[in-house]
């Protein structure tokens, strides 16, 4: 994989896809600017990425006016608005021109983490995407996505003594079980955390880190090669990009446990973590090679086959577990739809 510094045609293509709306039709997200993000990251030429901005934009809603947007008077009074978009957007770019990336991160992520499954992980994960390209743009953006798109799940913070595989394994059935009413996954969650207060589910386990749901996504998304999941691997890979900011990283793991509880509830799937895993003992390091999944995702034009094989190349670096080899390999061979 190449060197990461951001080229001029990268920033020039994302300064283009920062025009438009994050999400279209009804609330589905657009993955240009983080795919843009990804292909430059895996050595993708800068026509490649050009191709890819100029296939995504057709479906995407231009911002029109944005300088005569009235500027947000209060961040925290009109969370999950999605038609304050704009003004939160002039917020962010103010902010950042004032204070600088630091100090804005440090400030308002505390404050927006309850909201991380906004618009199914995708604020999160375009934020942690604007970060590795250091721009400031992007990040605006994803800042406004993310109190505009704000969801929090709501559920009862009663601990038990279970693992997270036990936790999962004992409410599955309730995802499962249960009739969704038509729409996305955002909507789905939202029924499952209902669901979950209704029943006064008991969802927290007494201790929790990081390693461990990330290690719990990684498995249950090799088990059950579900959209859904994807989300919660790709969100992980995001949300520790985003944990330098953090003021109380205890607190937001949390959060982000119970996001991924319900987005796995919302798929409708049992749990069972009977399979066997590869692990990082059985398999050299020498004996994986990233290079041809990596030459095969710039060919692609499917943007979950490209943030996946990105995740587990830059995941596997740091943990060199085998498993985020086998999805990427994966990844490539099937794809997603």
């Amino acid at each position: 994989m190449k060197a990461v510094n951001t080229s001029k045609t990268l920033d020039a293509l994302l300064k283009q896809a920062g025009n438009y709306y994050p999400v279209y039709r009804g609330g589905l997200a657009t993955h240009l600017p983080m795919v843009l993000i990804a292909l430059h990251r895996l050595g993708a030429a800068n026509e490649k990425l050009e191709q890819v901005f100029q296939m995504s934009t057709d479906k995407l809603t231009l911002i029109e006016n944005l300088e005569e947007t009235k500027v947000i008077d209060n961040v925290m009074a009109h969370l999950g608005q999605r038609a304050q978009f704009t003004a939160y957007l002039q917020y962010f770019k103010h902010q950042l021109i004032k204070d600088g990336r630091q100090a804005v991160l440090a400030h308002f992520l505390p404050l927006l983490m309850p909201g991380l499954a906004a618009s199914a992980f995708h604020a999160l994960i375009r934020l942690a995407y604007g970060i590795e390209a250091s721009n400031d743009n992007e990040i605006a953006i994803a800042l406004a996505y993310w109190c505009a798109e704000f969801q929090a799940v709501e559920i009862n913070e009663s601990t038990t003594s279970e693992t997270l595989s036990a936790i999962m394994a004992r409410l599955a059935p309730i995802g499962a079980e249960h009739s969704f009413k038509p729409g996305i996954i955002v909507d789905r969650m939202d029924e499952v955390a209902s669901l979950l207060r209704q029943r006064k589910a008991v969802c927290m386990p007494e201790k929790l880190q990081f390693s461990d749901v990330r290690q719990f996504c990684l498995r249950a998304f090799y088990a059950e090669n579900d959209f859904t999941l994807l989300h919660t691997v790709t969100g992980c890979h995001a949300f520790s990009l985003v944990m330098p900011y953090l003021t109380d990283n205890e607190a937001s793991v949390k959060i982000l446990w119970r996001a991924i509880l319900v987005a796995y509830l919302s798929s409708g799937l049992y749990y069972s973590d009977t399979r066997t895993y590869p692990s990082k003992e059985t398999k050299e390091p020498t004996t994986i090679d990233f290079s041809p999944i990596i030459a095969q995702a710039i060919l692609s034009c499917e943007p979950h086959v490209i943030k996946l094989v990105y995740t587990c190349f830059c995941e596997y670096q740091q943990d060199q577990d085998p498993l985020y080899f086998q999805l990427a390999k994966r990844a490539i061979l099937g794809g997603y739809d």
